[in-house]
């Protein structure tokens, strides 16, 4: 039985580069909204005596390296969706490669997924129906004799 692995992180650019930039969206928004969140509530309840423009400079860079830090493991997190999004993004390319062998020259190799991707079963119903359809039909490549 063949292994497969994995030689690419990035497979399928229009899925995964979707879901990159909607994570990167998401945490980008969400550093964003707590960051304002936390400077006027910071800035709102600190030390009355110092005029409010001085609180919130000083809660500014308080949270930068806060900010700093969130952005310096983004990359991580979106490593980390590419590199998950492989467990549905690979079974669809493979299938798709099946398709086309299947379509270009009536036969194609059993399809397998790796052992933690997603549909297992696709892969499966694939190759019962691959199998059905590289089966010679019942009689049609018997030579029809003259007599």
């Amino acid at each position: 039985m063949k292994k497969f692995e994995r030689k690419l992180n990035y497979i399928d650019s229009s899925v995964q580069g979707s879901l990159v930039r909607r994570i990167m969206l998401h945490w980008l928004s969400f550093l964003a909204v707590t960051s304002f969140a936390f400077i006027m509530l910071q800035a709102l309840l600190g030390n009355p005596d110092l005029p409010l423009t001085d609180r919130i400079a000083k809660t500014v860079s308080e949270f930068a390296l806060l900010g700093v830090l969130m952005l310096a493991i983004l990359p991580a997190f979106v490593l980390d969706t590419i590199r998950f999004s492989n467990r549905f993004v690979g079974p669809i390319a493979r299938l798709r490669r099946a398709f086309r062998e299947l379509n270009e020259f009536g036969h194609c190799e059993p399809l397998k997924f790796r052992g933690n991707d997603f549909w297992q079963e696709v892969a499966d119903e694939f190759n019962s129906i691959a199998t059905k359809v590289q089966e010679p039909a019942n009689g049609t490549d018997q030579k029809v004799s003259a007599s």
